[in-house]
């Protein structure tokens, strides 16, 4: 029987005693290579701002290992087998010395290739598909790849390589996690993938990518790490760090915007990571700044909804709260109506002008009606109108399935009791509609603390058994907080109105709003007007936009034991 390191690249016997003699001293060796990665990272960046040259900066590149190369798709394919082994010590020396290097050396390396980029997410296939593996069924095999993996990628993460080398590297990291303890359960990270991540992010001189990549990997960790299982030194140390970004301003050079979508990462992270609902004020307050964008200030407010407490009537005034939360709502539609108009122009503008055929003289011949033809024009206008009537026949036959006869004669007869018929609607109106619902679902979702619809203002729940900004409302303010959903369900019914099937009606149909969310964002009163009755927001918020709650506390399976402890070799 051939052996299944025949057809894989091997080394001479020497070089495979000298690559045993070299594993063996690099684990007490790691902690102090780790240790001067960092500091020569730190002293890269040192010298880099030193420079005033304007040059580009210049990244470090590891050497690719050409045997490897050559004879990749012959390990994949060898690997796969290699990840579905449970027992694992039957596996040739040799053999098995490739796998280690195609997982920690090779596919690293391949990352930090200037001219890899437009191919990294193939060269990262192998590496997610063993923690997909990893997570959903574990063996000896998928084990010490990740071992191997982690080892390599964190070199990457922490190195001074190219962002998209290093922002993919943390990505891997931060998916590293333990299988769910029981069905229906939540995979939880490996602790050392906490640390990493907070290592990385409170690395100031690292670039913006890099952060943002390892803020979203934090998240990541404390959105599926039950609190109890945080340090608490590293609990203090991510509050500081969490807090201090959504107190500061933009630093210079990154966009308001940028530094928006940073925040919102921390306020995610803190409200997982928060044990009483005071942090809650400090949503509120970001979400009634005005100085502050939609993206964080939206974002704040559903956050409300995922507090481990209650906020109080001390905490907040709920009619100024829902004032400057119109005021947000206003500040989108008027946003979206200013790009469709400006779309509208452009579109105008690039029109091609009418042919020069059309502004020559007509001769009088050439004006003179042609019986023939009008009778023709007749015939074809006859024929388009026969066409056009049996079509609409074909079409009163349907609705006639799904309408009572008395409705249908309402219909007919009296302008009433027929619905309007849903129009194609272009890729404009869908993506405003899509982005100003989102607006409205999170506010629905900080007003109540669920991401139930609204049916009807009187199904409000009582501020007793209520979540997010209804928890701290006064009975007596419940009547103003029923008036102002009240006028938020018609604006979202004249927004969803699919009877509308341009960008121009869509615009003023969103034009006509206006009125309605001023007088909201000014605490004046609005006239109830004639809706259908659609509850305020359809279906669930978007991703992350109701803080899901973080896994349970369920120990991790017998088989996965053994993994933190080899990866921490």
């Amino acid at each position: 029987m051939t052996s299944p390191s025949s057809n894989l690249p091997h080394r001479s016997p020497a070089q495979a005693k000298a690559e045993a003699a070299t594993a063996s001293s690099q684990t007490s060796r790691q902690s102090y290579l780790l240790a001067m990665l960092t500091l020569g990272m730190l002293a890269a960046f040192a010298v880099l701002a030193s420079n005033a040259s304007g040059q580009a900066p210049k990244y470090e590149v590891l050497e690719v290992e050409e045997l490897i190369d050559k004879n990749v798709t012959t390990i994949e394919r060898r690997t796969r087998m290699f990840l579905t082994m449970d027992d694992i010590s039957s596996v040739p020396a040799n053999e098995m010395a490739v796998f280690g290097r195609f997982y920690g050396q090779y596919i690293p390396a391949k990352i930090t290739q200037p001219d890899a980029l437009h191919e990294i997410n193939d060269i990262m296939a192998p590496a997610y598909n063993v923690t997909t593996r990893a997570m959903r069924s574990p063996t000896a095999g998928t084990n010490r790849a990740m071992n191997w993996l982690y080892q390599g990628m964190k070199r990457v993460a922490m190195g001074n390589y190219q962002p998209p080398a290093r922002v993919n590297a943390i990505t891997f990291i931060s998916r590293l996690a333990r299988p769910a303890g029981q069905r229906g359960g939540v995979p939880q990270p490996y602790p050392f993938v906490g640390e990493d991540m907070k290592q990385i992010y409170m690395d100031e001189s690292a670039p913006d990518g890099v952060r943002a990549a390892a803020l979203q990997g934090l998240e990541r960790y404390a959105r599926y790490t039950p609190i109890a299982r945080f340090d608490e030194g590293m609990l203090a140390e991510i509050k500081q760090a969490m807090e201090a970004l959504l107190a500061s301003d933009p630093p210079s050079g990154r966009d308001p915007l940028a530094h928006a979508f940073l925040q919102r990462y921390a306020v995610s992270i803190l409200t997982y990571i928060s044990e009483d609902a005071s942090i809650g004020k400090q949503f509120v307050s970001i979400s009634t700044n005005d100085a502050q964008p939609n993206l964080i200030g939206l974002h704040s407010a559903a956050a409300l909804a995922g507090l481990p407490g209650k906020l109080t009537a001390a905490d907040v005034k709920t009619n100024e709260v829902l004032q400057k939360w119109a005021g947000r709502v206003l500040k989108s539609f008027k946003s979206e109506i200013d790009r469709l108009e400006r779309m509208e122009k452009k579109m105008t503008s690039q029109s091609q002008p009418s042919p020069p055929e059309s502004f020559l003289k007509q001769t009088e011949l050439a004006t003179q009606p042609n019986r023939r033809m009008a009778g023709m024009d007749m015939m074809n206008m006859d024929a388009g109108y026969d066409e056009m009537m049996g079509g609409m026949n074909g079409s009163m036959m349907e609705m006639e399935d799904q309408m009572d006869p008395m409705s249908m004669m309402m219909g007919m007869g009296m302008g009433m009791g027929m619905r309007s018929l849903e129009k194609p609607q272009p890729p404009e109106v869908v993506a405003t509609r899509k982005k100003l619902n989102f607006a409205l679902q999170q506010i629905v979702l900080g007003l109540t603390g669920k991401p139930d619809a609204i049916t009807d203002p009187e199904s409000l729940p009582n501020p007793q058994e209520a979540a997010g900004l209804l928890a701290a409302t006064p009975p007596g303010e419940m009547e103003s907080v029923k008036a102002w959903v009240s006028a938020m369900i018609d604006v979202q019914t004249a927004l969803n109105d699919k009877s509308v099937g341009t960008a121009r009606e869509f615009s003023k149909k969103l034009t006509e709003q206006i009125e309605t969310l001023t007088a909201l964002a000014e605490g004046k009163s609005v006239t109830k007007k004639a809706t259908t009755d659609q509850p305020f927001f359809l279906g669930a918020p978007e991703e992350n936009a109701d803080p899901q709650p973080p896994a349970d506390d369920s120990a991790a399976p017998a088989a996965d034991a053994g993994l933190e402890a080899l990866m921490n070799n």
